[in-house]
């Protein structure tokens, strides 16, 4: 699916963190319904209904439960327990191989552009041994001012990560697992290639948080 883009006239390819070329979201998945359940918050979510959010910082997602449940859940610590158990189950992520295979065989700047903090970031790259294909890694970290966070479906991630390499928006093509890539890709007026859900491990939803084997 992805080798004819090898072939493009884009100068420069912009990546998707979680779902594109980390399969992470099971594991997100399992941390949200841990961390809900655990402090009994009467909010219910489907699978596919959370996948269909991916891209969002967890800060702005428990401030959407909040609008929309009705429920009064503090954002400050929920988010420090969402970031402790993912911070337990991280290192079972597994690579998505076509994305990454092809990052791999492709000579084009490329910078990685998530909604998700630069350390969980910065691991999966690491961990997936493509540090050097990356001449910027963009993270929430890097559009907030305030207490505003500007990241996907808003479009600074993109053109951000399109500035650090030096290359037009318009000369980028971007990659994304959610409908959040997707907008985020159009406002800042890239085009955009989504990555199938089909390419993930579904046994990631599985995992046992509990368990730090």
């Amino acid at each position: 699916m992805l080798k004819k883009f090898h072939s493009s006239h884009h100068r420069a390819l912009i990546f998707d963190c979680d779902g594109t070329i980390g399969d992470t979201m099971g594991l997100f998945f399992c941390v949200w319904t841990h961390a809900l359940r655990e402090l009994a918050v009467p909010v219910s979510v489907s699978w596919d209904e959370f996948r269909s959010t991916g891209g969002r910082c967890f800060r702005d997602t428990v401030k959407e439960y909040n609008e929309r449940f009705a429920t009064n859940i503090d954002v400050n610590s929920f988010v420090r327990r969402l970031d402790e158990l993912y911070g337990r189950c991280i290192g079972k992520f597994r690579p998505i191989e076509p994305v990454v295979s092809f990052i791999a065989d492709d000579a084009r700047p490329m910078a990685v552009a998530s909604s998700g903090k630069r350390a969980n970031v910065e691991f999966i790259v690491s961990q997936l041994g493509l540090g050097e294909k990356f001449s910027a890694i963009v993270t929430q970290e890097d559009v907030t001012v305030g207490d505003v966070v500007r990241v996907k479906p808003a479009p600074d991630l993109f053109l951000l990560a399109a500035k650090k390499m030096g290359v037009p928006p318009g000369q980028c093509l971007t990659f994304g697992d959610s409908p959040l890539d997707e907008e985020a890709a159009k406002a800042a007026g890239m085009e955009f290639v989504k990555i199938p859900h089909e390419w993930w491990d579904m046994s990631l939803l599985n995992v046992d948080l509990l368990d730090d084997g």
